[in-house]
């Protein structure tokens, strides 16, 4: 029996009150460092040790913000108030952040169908997960995936943040490969001394609901301190069930009818024509009764889950501990562990022949006919599970060799596994031998008739089990600090020194649970890098004169050889001019690059082979074989980045900032397979061929690539290939800005803010060689314009937000005439009360007009990569400190 609203929230409170019941008196939070939105200052005024010890991203010298370049930081209490379960989730609401790649919705551009374990990555600037580094306190996490092709920070627990600074800028001077769109650091909370726990339980009428509790303890002493945090995250499954706008027929709303018309009962076909079968089955006694160019068309991806059903558990935790006065030891380390469920609707392309005991033809002397049919009518949608792992230790040690220098060595393993334990499917074999099988007491019925449930359980054993393992293993030495007095300040040097070795293994599995095969591919290569960092103030404090507040002067460089693609140089200016105190003027320039992953150059790794794609054509849904894999000839993804820009604070409480970014970016990497437009947009013609001749599929099919899902030859209207390719170029330009205001009225506190990003360009280039196409705003690519905009206000002990979300409407160039979607605009609301100085509790409502996805002409009715499926949520929160 569902429980309504109202119930649900009392259970809310009940779990509210017991978190009040554990209220306790604080005790004082020692080196507790926040951040605002959009800031890289940092709020409360650490004393000069602290100064020194604080690396802001972007940089690698202690106590200089990155010069030339803007950072937006996310503090701890904007951590605690956001509404999300997770800390990727955290990060989606930065205007920067574009949701196309791997995400937890199952979208399919920028290779996201390779996301099997539905895993979330980050993609600054909309160019590729792969295009964003993330790091963790400075240090990279290790790959994630079945194929290592992004990285989920959501191994993080959020409680266990002090703050996110992102740099969306080319950073690859600094930290090496994939910094191309920039870098966000996940800096975790050090000197925290005390208890603090959080819970959320989240729910909506759709029958999905999230649940998390989190923890953390801390302490410090003379010379040390410690840190652990833990986080318990479940979400429900939302099901294609719970959404009334979650469908394949859309003419009610102006576009298409993309039902499938594998169903049961199912499609008949012969001699180019259709026949619908009737209710009950087709029998020789009816078959008169069949009406050519029909087709029974249904919807069971209704069943489909649209978020699946998942739990993660996250550990992390660092100690610290001088030795003496000059020589301090150090260590960190996470370990997170997700799974789920993923519900998959598999359909049948039946070529029966005429000595199936249940063959029926409309025409006499037919030796076979084709049916499009389905199991899930009589057995249900197949529920498979999968799961991910990823942990990462860290041991190190920091001296002061001389002077304020310090030098610092650090070894770092991590590892992670991922698994898609795909069970449940279409046997292709037993399928064939099922439909040539003479016995009716065993044989398929693909007419509308009963069916022998051990048939049925042998057609749908079929393994597709996809494993994903890498290893990292990192050795970096380096060291920062004054080189000599200038009149401007003290010019700060950073050199430095990093090995990495990269190990990547796959393996799919595939047969049945009684003939398995597995098809596996491992690789590692080495990485051996220096790098070095200067920074010149050449007019600060000590010599400003009018109309040159500061002068400074960035240059960066790092020479990376790796022990398979060669070797690269990458350097990156930076200057900050501030004519006024109140105004600073910044601009940067650099170069990027980014490898390619082991499974993008294995022919074998990663899910490489034939399938039987179902994609959206000019007339509908067509049935054809997509080509994955990887591509021994791919090069490495080469960048020119550069940027300028300003901030102004005129007066106390406003500050405004201005942006300016231009990415040329190379030999871009892409998996086109699934992609949509695939068979309609022109940019890949040259990837497609459509409606190939029989020769051509036999060819195909003969090539001795794996054949991962079973593929009616009959029915083949395109061959796409989908294996990775560097597909030319991208040009990338526009402006991110922000408003900040704080003020205040009589006993009540506000503050507002606006941010956004609007591009002003994205050219795309297909192939090399080809012409520049603009694709800014338009389906698979980042809209124009996309902006957060919120109000908070406090009152004594009451406190309460509101947060417009907008993202600009864009076009959908996979259909004929193209379609404007709409833009789409949301609102969160927060609400929060300090019951004691201890114990705070709030009520969060996400989406609070229950705005559905805006209708995008194509599958499921909506773009999973530009909108969140997930109706109103309303979560009831609670926090403890002790």
């Amino acid at each position: 029996m569902k429980l309504t609203v109202a119930k649900r929230l009392a259970a809310c409170v009940s779990a509210s009150a017991v978190m009040a019941s554990l209220a306790a008196p604080a005790r004082a939070q020692d080196g507790e460092n926040s951040a605002g939105n959009a800031s890289a200052v940092i709020n409360k005024a650490p004393d000069d040790k602290e100064i020194e010890a604080i690396i802001v991203t972007g940089s690698r010298i202690r106590g200089v913000a990155p010069v030339g370049s803007n950072v937006i930081a996310i503090g701890t209490d904007e951590i605690a108030r956001e509404p999300v379960t997770s800390t990727n989730d955290l990060l989606r609401r930065v205007p920067q952040v574009v949701s196309l790649g791997a995400n937890r919705n199952g979208g399919t551009a920028q290779n996201g169908a390779a996301n099997a374990t539905r895993g979330a990555g980050i993609n600054l600037r909309g160019i590729s997960t792969n295009a964003t580094l993330l790091l963790y306190d400075g240090k990279r996490f290790p790959p994630q995936g079945t194929q290592g092709q992004y990285t989920d920070p959501s191994v993080l627990p959020a409680i266990a943040l002090e703050r996110v600074e992102v740099v969306a800028d080319g950073a690859s001077a600094i930290y090496g490969s994939d910094a191309i769109a920039g870098v966000v650091n996940f800096i975790m909370r050090k000197n925290f001394d005390g208890v603090e726990m959080r819970g959320r339980l989240g729910i909506s009428d759709s029958n999905y609901d999230e649940q998390q509790i989190a923890g953390i303890i801390g302490k410090t002493w003379n010379g040390g301190s410690a840190m652990i945090a833990a986080e318990f995250t479940h979400n429900s499954a939302l099901r294609g069930t719970d959404l009334d706008w979650y469908q394949d027929d859309n003419r009610y709303r102006g576009g298409r009818d993309l039902r499938t018309t594998n169903c049961d009962p199912g499609t008949l076909s012969l001699g180019g024509n259709t026949y619908a079968i009737p209710e009950g089955g087709l029998t020789s006694a009816n078959v008169g009764t069949l009406v050519p160019g029909t087709s029974n068309r249904c919807f069971l991806n209704a069943q489909d889950t649209v978020i699946p059903k998942q739990n993660r558990y996250n550990v992390v935790g660092n100690i610290s501990q001088d030795l003496t006065p000059d020589i301090r030891l150090f260590a960190d380390g996470f370990y997170s562990y997700r799974d789920g469920t993923i519900a998959g609707v598999n359909t049948i392309n039946a070529t029966v022949p005429s000595t199936n005991p249940f063959f029926v033809s409309p025409v006499a002397g037919a030796s076979s006919v084709s049916v499009a049919y389905s199991l899930v009518p009589s057995v249900g949608p197949d529920f498979n599970p999968y799961h991910g792992s990823s942990w990462n230790l860290m041991g190190g040690i920091e001296a002061r060799p001389f002077g304020d220098w310090r030098a610092t060595v650090y070894y770092a393993h991590g590892e992670s596994e991922d698994v898609a334990d795909r069970r449940l499917g279409i046997n292709s074999g037993a399928l064939a031998a099922a439909l040539a099988d003479t016995d009716p007491a065993t044989a398929l019925n693909v007419f509308g008739g009963p069916n022998n449930p051990a048939t049925i359980a042998a057609i749908r054993d079929r393994l597709f089990v996809i494993t994903g393992k890498t290893r990292l293993d990192v050795v970096n030495a380096q060291m920062d600090g004054s080189l000599f007095e200038l009149p401007g300040g003290a010019a700060r040097l950073a050199v430095g020194a990093e090995y990495r070795k990269e190990y990547t293994f796959t393996d799919l599995e595939i047969g049945s649970s009684v003939a398995a095969a597995h098809i596996a591919d491992g690789g590692s290569r080495n990485v051996k890098a220096v790098f070095g960092e200067l920074f010149v103030p050449i007019v600060g404090a000590g010599n400003a004169m009018s109309g040159i507040e500061q002068l400074s002067l960035s240059l960066a460089g790092r020479y990376e050889k790796y022990s398979d693609f060669g070797h690269t140089s990458n350097p990156k200016i930076g200057l900050t001019y501030k004519p006024v105190d109140a105004v600073t003027i910044r601009g940067s320039y650099g170069t990027s690059f980014r490898a390619p992953t082991f499974t993008e150059v294995s022919t074998v790794a990663g899910g490489a082979g034939l399938y039987y794609d179902l994609l959206p054509g000019a007339n509908g849904n067509q049935r054809g074989i997509g080509i994955a894999g990887g591509n021994p000839d791919l090069k490495p993804e080469t960048a020119t980045t550069w940027s300028v820009g300003g901030d102004i604070a005129p007066v106390r409480g406003v500050r405004a900032t201005l942006t300016y970014f231009h990415i040329d970016y190379k030999n871009q990497i892409q998996a086109l397979r699934g992609t949509p437009g695939l068979l309609t947009n022109p940019l890949y013609s040259s990837f497609v061929i459509l409606n190939p001749t029989a020769a051509q599929v036999q060819d195909l099919i003969a090539s001795g690539l794996p054949i991962n899902a079973p593929i009616d030859e009959t029915n083949v209207t395109f061959i796409a290939d989908g294996r990775r390719q560097n597909l030319g170029r991208s040009v990338v330009a526009g402006l991110d800005f922000g408003l900040y205001l704080d003020w205040t009225i009589g006993a009540v506190e506000f503050d507002a803010s606006a941010q956004g990003t609007y591009f002003t360009k994205y050219d795309f280039q297909s192939v090399p060689g080809a012409a520049l196409t603009g694709v800014r705003g338009t389906i698979n690519f980042p809209q124009k314009f996309r902006s957060q905009a919120d109000l908070g206000a406090r009152f004594g002990k009451f406190s309460a937000r509101i947060v417009w979300n907008h993202l600009d409407g864009y076009e959908n160039t996979t259909v004929t005439p193209v379609q404007q979607v709409s833009s789409y605009d949301t609102f969160d609301i927060n609400l929060g009360v300090d019951v004691t100085s201890t114990f705070h509790v709030g009520l969060d409502v996400r989406n609070l007009f229950d705005r559905d996805p805006p209708f995008v002409d194509t599958q499921r009715g909506y773009d999973p990569q530009s909108a969140n499926p997930i109706p109103r949520l309303i979560s009831m929160t609670a926090g403890v400190k002790f």
